[in-house]
């Protein structure tokens, strides 16, 4: 990271989200649930849609070298990850 301070990503992460709750939080529950907000953590500004690339493109215009962290409204993460196992895997020899 080109941050010091930032010493990796559980630090960008941390500040992330404490600018989130201290600036952001709840304005945007009540008014763009589940939207994506990307915080920049070396400036504590907000760019935000109701996609993930909308608020990159917005970030990535005003932002070019900023650092962020990703948030979604009102979830308790960004994404959804799952795991499926293919037919091969459920095979018994």
């Amino acid at each position: 990271m080109n941050d010091p301070k930032f010493s990796g990503p559980a630090a960008v992460a941390e500040r992330g989200e404490a600018i989130y709750k201290e600036k952001y939080q709840a304005e945007f529950e009540k008014s763009y649930p589940g939207w994506f907000v990307l915080i920049d953590v070396t400036t504590g500004n907000a760019y935000y849609g109701p996609s993930i690339t909308v608020a990159l493109e917005q970030a990535q215009e005003k932002a070019p070298r900023g650092m962020f962290h990703v948030i979604r409204v009102g979830e308790p993460g960004a994404f959804r990850v799952s795991y499926r196992r293919s037919a091969s895997e459920h095979r018994v020899a």
